[in-house]
């Protein structure tokens, strides 16, 4: 599977997760401030930008390939849909991680993350 294919197929993974943990999404591959959100959604009164991270090689776990850089761009992101929504108690940063080695599939979901301002 090359690399195109990869990102659609994370993100499918994680949207069906956050749907079953009882999300509603809202958005995906959406621009909100320069910056590309993999998915947004809905989780009680929360907004939540979901960040979705796959790896399929190497030895770094994929949550860790958020960098400082990213949380920055997301932290503004999170602000100016927080300042559009008239519904939302706040943004809440999400990262869903999945690891797809060989023939086993870990998924794994960080809740509330740090954006770097």
């Amino acid at each position: 599977m090359n690399r195109t294919e990869r990102g659609p197929r994370g993100e499918r993974l994680a949207a069906a997760y956050l749907e079953f943990a009882g999300c509603e999404i809202l958005a995906r591959n959406v621009r909100v401030a320069d910056v590309e959100l993999d998915i947004v959604a809905r989780d009680a009164t929360w907004l939540v930008i979901a960040e979705v991270k796959l790896r399929t090689s190497g030895r770094e776990i994929a949550a860790d390939a958020l960098r400082h850089t990213q949380r920055r761009r997301l932290g503004r992101a999170a602000r100016v849909l927080l300042e559009r929504s008239t519904w939302a108690e706040g943004v809440r940063i999400d990262v869903v991680g999945i690891d797809a080695r060989e023939d086993e599939l870990r998924l794994q979901h960080w809740r509330g993350i740090a954006a770097d301002d």
